[in-house]
Parts: structure tokens; C-alpha cells; sequence
């Protein structure tokens, strides 16, 4: 729970670079079609892209993809005054993006009435928490399976079938990862397009969010895990063994079809460090899970019937030998994938991605000191003394500490999946804000803001303000400002305030085209590492 609650929240990996018409561009005639050009590919969405005039109803637009950009059809004959294009599209790792840009039309409106809200634009908590509980539980049963598979074959050499409790884990497991990569398929398309979980019914209304990675992930993730099923429960010997391995590996590895392995130049390298990450990850999660139910049972073993006690020393001892060159795979890339997705060191403690990826560093040091702390004091004293049940006891709890602590790595991966290191800006809070008139006030993080905004109406804005930061006057030259309506769903409108040196105060021209009780979010850098951030009330008439 402490980990949901203090994750950023996720968003695509796409970047919207230019647009043309550009945001609050005034254009002397109408044009023919706009251009939103990305950073990487990205597909529409039926009905996601729409126009809302300053007068009227919005509009569904038609659209075509070229190369990075997304042309955009306008109606003939625009009359004059101030337009919002909408935008709503899927980014290459298959997370939607979405947002909004005004354009002016002869001149700016003076005022623009709130448009029908588009429903479309914001996906649902519901939707993305599903989808993060979903992708955690696909990738924990895929992990335990293969590394069951693994350690009956390579660490245990078990000969024949296996026993029926590793059975039934087995099982369970592979359940568990079809079962979630099958659901997936549908509440990914409907975080694609925006809707809640109740809209599942409703085929018509998501049908259109359907994309074939998540369906190709679940059809491998069948096949292989059905196949190496089979293989497991029919034979441990010769080429059955091997085979039921290798269709559990590939299995394990199906993930890399979807997410940041998709969008990360060079992606072929990111994938071959996603391969390893998964293959080192399965072995220790299934591993630990194995290596614990053979000790206890071990620690059990009446004194003189030493079959089970030697069967665990030496499947320790494997293991434990094992484990050294896993580090090593699981350092070597998972630092690769670090540093082919954070492109820059501040993204660590910037982003909440970069924190995230963190708390995962911090639970897998402490998952390493575990592992060593049996391999150099608890394994030699059980080998010295293998009768001795409080030997097996120590090694029973210390595997029981490091499985918990790997299910928790398995739970923040499935954040990271899930967000996008390029996400700067966290939503927060709005502190304790009131706003009387045009005036604007906000607490947050430390970050005072005081100001007002003028004229506080639909179309063009002035946003004026004084700024501090743990009772100190913030003097950086440039302050980030973006605003959204949530009654509307709309947004982000983007803008950067300017400090005027004499009196200290900022100002940023910010559009809001149209009325409602907008939240427009403040951050400022105030040293390498500190970036609060503000959410000020806003109401426009």
C-alpha cells in the first residue's frame, strides 16, 4: 500500500514536439489541417481527436498518421475566433497520451462557453490502478513458474515427476500469469481509451483501444506455459526436461513485447537487457520459493534419515553458486536499462519514475546482503551441523524474508512498467488555497505561491505572482506553468513564467479557453535535486 500511495502517476512515453498550428498561434485565415508531431510513432483512436470552437459543440475530426506526425482534417470555412484541438492518441509502449492545443482564428476570442466534456482525454484511477495490479500479478506467476521449473531441473536434478505441492504451485502460477495477461487485453484498451472499468460491457465503447501486443503477450504466454506444463508434469529426464525449461523461459520473457523495451533506442539492445533482467529475476523469485520448501522439508527430516537433509545441502550449495552469476546478470542490465531509458541523472529523484526505480535498487541491496549473509555464515553452519533443527530454522527464515522481499520488487516493477521516466511534473494536492476575485494563493512543498490572475476569463490570461520557498524569495529565471480542467477534462495548457529582476515578480500569458474552476499547477527548480511543486485554484468566468 505504501508503495501505490507514493508512486507518480503513469502516464505515456510519447512527447508531443511541435504542433502546427502552434499553441495560441493567431491566424490570419483558417487551415486546411494541423500537424501534431511526436517523438516517436504513435496510433489514433477512433473518435479522439476533436474540436471544440469558442461557439457551438465540439467536433470529431478525422486524422491520419505520417511517419511521427498526426495530420488532422479541419472543417472548410472556420469562422472566425478561438479553437481547442484535442488530441488523444497511443504512444509506441502502448500508453495513451493526450492533451489539448488552442489556436486563434482573425483574433482571440473575448470570451468562449464551456463546451459538452469530452470523455475521452483523462483515463480513470480505477482503469490505471487495474492495469498496474494486473501487469504484477502477470509478472509474478510468470517469475515463480519458470524459476520452479528451473530449480526441479538444474539446482534440484529431481529424477522423475515432480512432487505434488511443486506441482500445484506450478499450476497456480502459470494460472495466475494467463489469467492476467487474458484480462489485460481488454482493461489495456480501456486505459487506451479513457474509460472506466464499468465500461466493460460496453464493447463499443473500447473496442477501438484494442492493440495486438497485449493479445500476442497472452497468446505466447498460453502456448509456452501450457506446453512446458505438460512437459513438467509428464518427465524430469533427458530432452523433456530441457524442453519444459525453454518454453518456461520463453514464457518468462514474453513482456518485453510491450512497454519501454518498445520505444528504447537501440530497442534491440534494451530487449536483450530485458531478456536477461526477466531470466535472472524468474530464477531467483521461483528459485528462493523452491529452495525454501526443500529446506523445510529438510528441517523436518528425522535424525538418521539424512536422504532429504543431504538433497538440501547440495541444492543450497547449487543454488548459492548460481545466485553469484545472476547478480551479476541482474546488475549488468539492469544498469544498461537505466541508462538507456533515464536520460539524465536528475530523473532519479526527479521523476517519480527515477524513485520508484530507487526503492527498487534499495529492496534488491537488501535482497543481495540477505543472500550473502546465508552463503558465508548460515550454509557452512549447516553443513557443520546438518542435524540440528535450529540450523534449518535460520535458513528457513532468512529464505522467508528474502522471497517477501522479491514479490515486493516484483510490485514496483510493475509500477515502472507502467510510468514514463520522462513524466516531470507529479500531481499533487492543492494546499490550503482560497480564491477570492482574481487573487491566487497556494501552499505546497514548502513553495508558497501569492498572486492574481488577469482578467480572469475564457481566452487570454496573465498569470502575476510572487514566489517562496521555505520562507526565501525563489529567483530562478524561469517558473514551468500548466493549467487543466478537470469538470472539462482538458489540458495541459503549457507556459513559462518570466521573473522580472527588480521586483521579483513572474508572469506567464496563459490561455484558458474556457470557463470553469481550473488547477494550475506551479513548479520551480530550487537546487539539483528540489523540485516542488504548487496546485493554485483557479476560476474563470
Amino acid at each position: 500500500m505504501a508503495l501505490f500511495t507514493g508512486s507518480g502517476p503513469a502516464c505515456a512515453h510519447a512527447i508531443l514536439q511541435e504542433t502546427t498550428p502552434s499553441d495560441n498561434e493567431v491566424l490570419d485565415a483558417a487551415p486546411a489541417s494541423a500537424e501534431l508531431r511526436f517523438n516517436e510513432p504513435v496510433d489514433l483512436i477512433n473518435g479522439a481527436i476533436r474540436l471544440f470552437p469558442s461557439d457551438g459543440h465540439p467536433q470529431t475530426l478525422e486524422a491520419e498518421t505520417r511517419d511521427h506526425s498526426v495530420i488532422v482534417d479541419l472543417p472548410q470555412d472556420l469562422p472566425k475566433g478561438t479553437y481547442l484541438l484535442s488530441y488523444r492518441v497511443v504512444s509506441a509502449d502502448g500508453h495513451p497520451v493526450g492533451g489539448a492545443v488552442a489556436f486563434h482564428i482573425g483574433e482571440k476570442s473575448a470570451s468562449s462557453p464551456a463546451p459538452s466534456a469530452p470523455d475521452t482525454d483523462v483515463t480513470p484511477m480505477s482503469t490505471e490502478t487495474a492495469v498496474v495490479v494486473l501487469t504484477t500479478v502477470q509478472y509474478l506467476g510468470l517469475l515463480i513458474f519458470a524459476g520452479l521449473l528451473f530449480f526441479n531441473t538444474v539446482i534440484l536434478r529431481a529424477p522423475g515427476q515432480p512432487d505434488s505441492g511443486t506441482r500445484i504451485l506450478s499450476q497456480w502460477a502459470a494460472g495466475c500469469a494467463a489469467a492476467a495477461s487474458l484480462v489485460l487485453i481488454p482493461v489495456s484498451a480501456l486505459r487506451i481509451t479513457g474509460r472506466s472499468l464499468v465500461s466493460f460491457p460496453e464493447l463499443g465503447l473500447w473496442e477501438s483501444g484494442l492493440r495486438p501486443a497485449p493479445m500476442v503477450v497472452a497468446a505466447v504466454v498460453l502456448l509456452t506455459g501450457f506446453s512446458a506444463l505438460l512437459l513438467f508434469n509428464r518427465s524430469l529426464r533427458g530432452p523433456v526436461r530441457h524442453a519444459a525449461v525453454v518454453a518456461a523461459a520463453l514464457a518468462a520473457i514474453s513482456p518485453v513485447l510491450v512497454g519501454h523495451s518498445q520505444t528504447t533506442d537501440p530497442i534491440w539492445l534494451m530487449i536483450a537487457a530485458d531478456i536477461g533482467h526477466l531470466l535472472a529475476g524468474s530464477f531467483w523469485v521461483g528459485g528462493v520459493i523452491g529452495l525454501f520448501r526443500t529446506v523445510r522439508s529438510a528441517g523436518t527430516t528425522q535424525q538418521g534419515d539424512s536422504d532429504n537433509t543431504d538433497r538440501a545441502i547440495l541444492a543450497t550449495a547449487r543454488f548459492s553458486r548460481c545466485a553469484i552469476y545472476s547478480v551479476i546478470l541482474l546488475a549488468l542490465s539492469g544498469t544498461l536499462m537505466a541508462a538507456l531509458i533515464i536520460s539524465t541523472p536528475s530523473q532519479l529523484v526527479a521523476t517519480g519514475y527515477g524513485r520508484t526505480l530507487l526503492i527498487k535498487l534499495a529492496i534488491v541491496a537488501s535482497i543481495i546482503a540477505i543472500a550473502g549473509w546465508n552463503r558465508k555464515r548460515i550454509l557452512p553452519a549447516v553443513a557443520a551441523e546438518p542435524t540440528v533443527s535450529k540450523r534449518w530454522e535460520g535458513l528457513r527464515r532468512t529464505l522467508s524474508y528474502e522471497a517477501a522481499l522479491l514479490c515486493a520488487v516484483v510490485v514496483v516493477t510493475g509500477l515502472l512498467s507502467n510510468s514514463s521516466p520522462d513524466h516531470q511534473h507529479e500531481q499533487t494536492q492543492p494546499g490550503h488555497a482560497t480564491t477570492v476575485d482574481t487573487a491566487i494563493h497556494a501552499r505546497s512543498q514548502g513553495l508558497v505561491v501569492d498572486g492574481d490572475v488577469e482578467p480572469a476569463s475564457a481566452g487570454a490570461n496573465t498569470l502575476s505572482f510572487h514566489l517562496t520557498y521555505d520562507g526565501e524569495g525563489v529567483t530562478d529565471d524561469s517558473v514551468d506553468i500548466s493549467a487543466r480542467l478537470p469538470e472539462q477534462q482538458l489540458g495541459p495548457f503549457e507556459t513559462t513564467a518570466t521573473r522580472d529582476p527588480d521586483t521579483g515578480e513572474f508572469e506567464a500569458p496563459l490561455t484558458l479557453p474556457v470557463s470553469g474552476d481550473w488547477q494550475v499547477q506551479v513548479t520551480v527548480r530550487v537546487s539539483r535535486f528540489e523540485q516542488p511543486i504548487a496546485v493554485v485554484p483557479v476560476h474563470i468566468h
